[in-house]
């Protein structure tokens, strides 16, 4: 039986895939736990982006947290295509299209709310702001009031709560639209809006609709093609200026809001494109997929090869970066996404190797079956114990800390158990 076929069915999961998921959300969570910790030396330093100067670095400008968005994009963009696919022959392509622009507006609402949260405990005096902090106000108040009801009543408030959540949505893609025209214009030199790992994933999404709506060989040539130009056009706009005296080329107008805003969306976008494209070549046949990854290998390790003998010798490790498409996440650069492409792809390739092994403990997999309701627990609690505890993380010993960040990974984890036992799921 083929993977298309589990899949379809719905009565196997793939667990090399699960497992993959896992993990990304696990690295997503406890790594910015582990920012707490000061004495916890250098690891303490894992959740850092590059240029941060005590980053643990991959490559040059390429630290190891820089890897971890991209391989998320990896695992939705390994279940994007079979779900689109599952919901057209259910109802029709236009409720899986309309289901689907919901859903990854509705990842971008949850990631204002959390802005919005974020505003609120930084007590962020900005006019546009206060809108979000109101928004957010009231969707906290609904998602309380939707959970202390029953019924019919809950059904009615959580309708609410879904409107309010997709509002949001549509209002942080304006907001970074608009953000994006005022930078180019000069009108500003700063972001206003926030754009964090849930909003590029959800942007990411909904650029990525389109060319996922093709089907067949035809489809996966078609994203192969899109995705490659798309970067493209991106790589030629990276490189570009477009006059605005505020910024010395259109790297630092795109880096200037947090991975890269709205222009910055549709580099996520190509990448997500790829991916499908690779995902495609998954199900249809897995020795089809290991060749593509090894042949796509090929020139991006060419590319590696070519940016370390650029890099002038009095250039540190840590800051060095290459004279052609410098690999920076903050701009989504062409070389980042090429290169995180290539790290998500042999990572799952190890991951399937052991897709065999089906023990009962089975941790990872737990984290993966459940990665969006995690991270919002993850938000609301550790975020919550941050800020009441964060005093306290910052200087606690590091025996101290290493017993927090266990027992802290393990209750998740636990939880993660007793949501997969329970069969609960959050799913857009």
């Amino acid at each position: 039986m083929s993977n298309t076929t589990l899949l379809n069915k719905g009565k196997e999961r793939i667990l090399s895939i699960d497992r993959f998921r896992g993990t990304v959300i696990f690295c997503m969570i406890i790594f910015q736990f582990i920012a707490n910790f000061h004495n916890l030396g250098i690891v303490s330093h894992i959740s850092s982006h590059a240029p941060h100067a005590d980053a643990i670095y991959l490559l040059p400008n390429y630290a190891i947290a820089d890897v971890v968005a991209p391989m998320f994009i990896f695992a939705i963009a390994l279940s994007y295509i079979p779900s689109l696919r599952r919901r057209e022959e259910k109802e029709s392509t236009k409720s899986a299209v309309i289901h689907f622009i919901k859903r990854y507006l509705t990842l971008i609402g949850i990631g204002i709310a959390m802005n919005g949260v974020n505003n609120i405990l930084d007590g962020d005096t900005k006019p546009l702001n206060y809108a979000i902090i109101a928004l957010t106000a009231l969707i906290l108040v609904v998602g309380i009031v939707t959970l202390s009801l029953r019924g019919k009543a809950k059904k009615v408030c959580g309708k609410i709560l879904d409107a309010l959540v997709l509002i949001a949505g549509v209002a942080g893609v304006v907001i970074a639209f608009v953000n994006f025209v005022m930078l180019v214009t000069g009108k500003t030199s700063d972001s206003f809006g926030y754009w964090l790992v849930l909003h590029h994933i959800g942007f990411a999404g909904l650029v990525a609709l389109p060319f996922a709506l093709i089907k067949g060989k035809k489809g996966t040539i078609a994203r192969f093609v899109a995705g490659f130009a798309m970067l493209g056009l991106f790589a030629i706009f990276h490189e570009g200026n477009l006059a605005n005296d505020a910024f010395a080329s259109n790297l630092e107008l795109v880096d200037c809001v947090a991975d890269g805003g709205f222009a910055g969306g549709f580099a996520w976008g190509a990448m997500l494109i790829l991916f499908t494209a690779f995902a495609d070549l998954y199900y249809e046949c897995k020795k089809k997929f290991v060749a593509a990854s090894a042949i796509y290998l090929v020139p991006v390790t060419a590319m590696l090869i070519a940016i370390f003998k650029t890099l002038p010798e009095s250039d540190s490790f840590a800051g060095a970066l290459s004279t052609f498409l410098p690999i920076n996440k903050g701009s989504v650069s062409p070389s980042y996404v090429l290169i995180s492409i290539a790290f998500a792809l042999i990572a799952f390739n190890v991951y399937d190797l052991f897709n065999c092994y089906k023990g009962k403990f089975d941790p990872l997999s737990w984290w993966g079956k459940n990665p969006i309701l995690l991270y919002i627990i993850e938000f609301a609690v550790i975020g919550g114990l941050t800020a009441a505890l964060g005093g306290f993380f910052e200087t606690a010993s590091a025996v101290v800390s290493v017993i927090i960040v266990v027992a802290t990974a393990a209750l998740l984890t636990l939880l993660a158990y007793i949501l997969d036992k329970k069969n609960i799921i959050l799913k857009l």
